[in-house]
């Protein structure tokens, strides 16, 4: 795969934090598109884009950021022209020849609760999922100061326990 040898040449200095960071960076495009084919070009346009721009950054975190920064703005990009279905039921990682294996309901609910989350709620919630930056960082990427992170993330959790357990709030006065 043409984009597993730019990141490598793009962090080569440096490795990445984690040793599934081109996993971690697909699952943020999927969380952030909602499916694997758009998660998947988008990932591979930004890795494409990145071999030009990552050797003028310096350092692990600013390799980092500027990966995370371009990949959700092609998502954004991609929904905005193209907005996205609802994730699917079934699994796209069987071995070839495998019938077709049903996802956890549980895990579904939560790939397609999350990803009706509102921007920059989405977006700020998968990034700090993602573990790779601290909260400081994280306002930096989404041009956020502390205080309306913590009230993105905030609201981001809320809107996403409502979502998932409706139920709760009905019984709730």
């Amino acid at each position: 795969m043409r984009g597993a040898c730019l990141w490598s040449r793009a962090l080569q200095t440096s490795p990445p934090p984690h040793p599934s960071g081109l996993a971690e960076l697909y699952r943020l495009a999927l969380l952030l598109t909602g499916h694997a084919k758009p998660a998947e070009q988008v990932l591979g346009e930004t890795l494409a884009a990145a071999e030009a721009h990552l050797d003028q950054v310096r350092t692990e975190t600013g390799r980092q950021a500027w990966l995370v920064q371009a990949i959700r703005e092609r998502c954004l990009k991609n929904n905005a022209s193209s907005p996205p279905a609802a994730p699917r039921l079934l699994r796209t990682d069987a071995p070839p020849g495998a019938a077709p294996a049903v996802l956890p309901i549980e895990a579904f609910l939560l790939a397609q609760r999350f990803h009706a989350l509102p921007e920059p709620e989405r977006s700020a919630l998968a990034i700090f999922y993602l573990d790779f930056f601290t909260i400081g960082q994280i306002a930096e990427l989404l041009k956020m100061d502390l205080e309306t992170l913590a009230d993105t993330l905030t609201t981001a959790r809320e809107l996403l326990r409502r979502a998932l357990h409706p139920a709760e709030d009905a019984t709730q006065p």
